[in-house]
């Protein structure tokens, strides 16, 4: 069968584009941060320039943008951390205790690095009362500082959020163009000629039989197959029990064609049943299974199709004992895999993946590994 031997995991499957990616993305918030914190020195020094001159105390407009401006240039390094650390603990309706508190503890976080900062300008350019102790000018400098931490807090958290969900949304249209693409490839391989060919010459085979019922049922078969594939929705995922539905379906055609020499079974665990997985997720590597593992031989082979929830993922497994592994693989080649590994990788990140490996005693065993979710959890 044409399959790798070694667990595939999301890098894999966008390396190394998206680990450049990534960087550069990782680089271009502190970009960000830099320029706009920047932008709110220089506007926090022009008013402290302006009102020096207005009062008869003029003060270049370096020295008071380094007062005034350091601080914000210290922050501009830690506001794509904040941003980050408001996400992981998002505020959301009804609050959770655990959030506000994380979100407190970011607000005090950010209004101490202002005042200390800020406290230590002052007292290196000896701006502190005489003999006011460093401690007693830190904690005033925290008090007056607290209503400009909570807004920048507040603010940068806030801008965390619109980034975040511009990213979901761009996310979101790429899976969904995939899941068109994955829709397309599966029906590419259910018409492509020779499936098309070996359904019909095994229902024209029963028809010579004189079983009209089978002959019907197949037929039926056959639309429900296509049917299945043109209309899926445009949602992301399903329920397993709907995609192992069209999966019997499709298996049904092919156990008539392969006759005593396909063995079919299924063993799906009742909590899941209802999980959620992609669309079109699994029929690629039962198609592989076929193509690859059982058809080109003439002994009886079995397929066997599991899913089970262990702990908070969902595991599904595709087994053959059919001719096994081939040294020559591409793990890049072929419409099926790569497309399953890279919406995996999309819409789960690390937690989604695809490992391929040798049975025990000969053929394949494929296994999707993705997040435990049902419809209607959060």
């Amino acid at each position: 069968m044409q399959v790798p031997t070694t667990p595939i995991g999301p890098g894999q499957a966008f390396a190394p584009g998206d680990r450049r990616a990534s960087r550069y993305d990782h680089g271009l918030r502190y970009v960000v941060a830099a320029v706009g914190c920047s932008m709110v020195g220089l506007l926090q020094a022009g008013d402290g320039y302006f009102w020096g001159w207005r009062n008869g105390r003029p003060i270049s407009f370096a020295t008071i943008f380094l007062l005034e401006g350091a601080v914000w240039l210290v922050y501009a390094g830690a506001a794509p951390r904040v941003a980050a650390w408001g996400l992981r603990f998002r505020l959301e309706w009804p609050p959770r205790g655990a959030a506000m508190l994380a979100n407190l503890a970011g607000v005090a976080a950010v209004v101490t690095l202002f005042a200390l900062v800020g406290s230590l300008i002052d007292h290196w350019f000896g701006l502190l009362e005489p003999r006011a102790p460093f401690w007693d000018h830190f904690r005033g400098s925290w008090v007056s500082q607290a209503p400009t931490g909570l807004i920048t807090y507040g603010a940068t958290v806030g801008l965390g959020y619109a980034a975040e969900h511009g990213r979901r949304s761009r996310e979101l249209a790429r899976l969904q163009t995939e899941l068109a693409q994955a829709q397309l490839d599966a029906l590419r391989m259910q018409l492509n000629p020779h499936f098309l060919f070996n359904t019909l010459h095994t229902i024209a085979a029963v028809v010579r039989e004189h079983d009209e019922r089978k002959a019907v049922e197949l037929i039926e078969r056959l639309g429900d197959v296509l049917r299945h594939v043109l209309h899926t929705s445009n949602e992301l995922e399903t329920a397993l029990a709907s995609e192992m539905s069209f999966i019997q379906k499709y298996l049904e055609i092919e156990q008539a064609r392969f006759g005593d020499r396909l063995e079919v079974s299924f063993a799906i665990a009742d909590d899941a049943a209802g999980a959620l997985v992609p669309q079109l997720i699994v029929q690629p590597l039962v198609e592989n299974a076929l193509r690859h593992g059982l058809a080109p031989r003439d002994a009886p082979g079995r397929l066997s199709i599991t899913a089970r929830r262990r702990d908070d993922t969902l595991e599904v497994v595709v087994r053959d004992d059919g001719l096994g592994l081939r040294d020559d693989w591409d793990s890049d080649g072929g419409l099926g895999l790569p497309n399953v590994r890279a919406r995996l990788a999309r819409m789960y990140d690390a937690t989604g993946q695809l490992a391929l490996a040798s049975a025990p005693g000969g053929g394949v065993v494929a296994t999707i590994t993705l997040p435990y979710r049902k419809a209607g959890d959060d």
